[in-house]
């Protein structure tokens, strides 16, 4: 069975998808959504934008043929932790260790390099917010709001789709989006925050 391209599937539903269905359609919007974390690892560690690229599509490779001798819970954990071995791995190998920071306070870096590492690492926090929150939605304002914001189809189209009415479909998608604003404001504040969140 092709994979649907038009509802919203968590990680954890497009996993049991795959583990179903047998099927790497299933795998490969997976990796398509965390691609931008696959290369900014590759990035961080071989500090080279070809050399990246090339390791990423390696990476993406490895987690085809590995994935299913694996049981993952977490996806983006364990291919964070894919992509940094991996990157480890060639480093060894070319013999370029040495060129990995031992700490962020010891590494002579540009500050464009810095810069550039941190946008990457906004970007990765921002889109794991938005996927965190997006599996919190009601299915009906997780569909609407995929629909609507992440493949920009319109309300008609939305509601083609889905067969819920026009007034249904702009009801999700503004409480959905409203949803996620406070959300994503909740996670935020928790990541800057621990201790005092879990106490109130």
């Amino acid at each position: 069975m092709e994979p649907a391209k038009s509802p919203y599937y968590s990680d954890g539903e497009l996993l049991e998808k795959y583990r179903h269905e047998h099927h790497n359609g299933w795998l490969g919007i997976l990796l398509d959504r965390y691609l931008h974390l696959i290369f900014g690892v590759c990035l961080k560690y071989l500090k080279n934008e070809e050399d990246a690229k090339d390791a990423a599509q390696q990476i993406c490779l490895e987690v085809l043929k590995t994935l299913p001798r694996h049981q993952v819970v977490y996806f983006k954990s364990w291919l964070y932790q894919v992509a940094k071995n991996h990157c480890l791995m060639e480093l060894r190998q070319s013999g370029k260790m040495h060129l990995l920071p031992l700490s962020a306070e010891n590494e002579p870096e540009s500050v464009a390099e810095r810069d550039k590492k941190t946008e990457l690492m906004e970007m990765e926090i921002k889109e794991t917010h938005l996927h965190q929150a997006m599996e919190q939605l009601n299915d009906a304002q997780r569909i609407c709001v995929a629909l609507f914001y992440l493949q920009n189809k319109t309300y008609k189209s939305v509601s083609a789709e889905t067969g819920f009415s026009m007034l249904q479909v702009k009801s999700y998608i503004q409480n959905g989006k409203r949803n996620l604003k406070t959300i994503i404001q909740r996670m935020e504040e928790e990541e800057q925050y621990p201790h005092e969140t879990k106490k109130s």
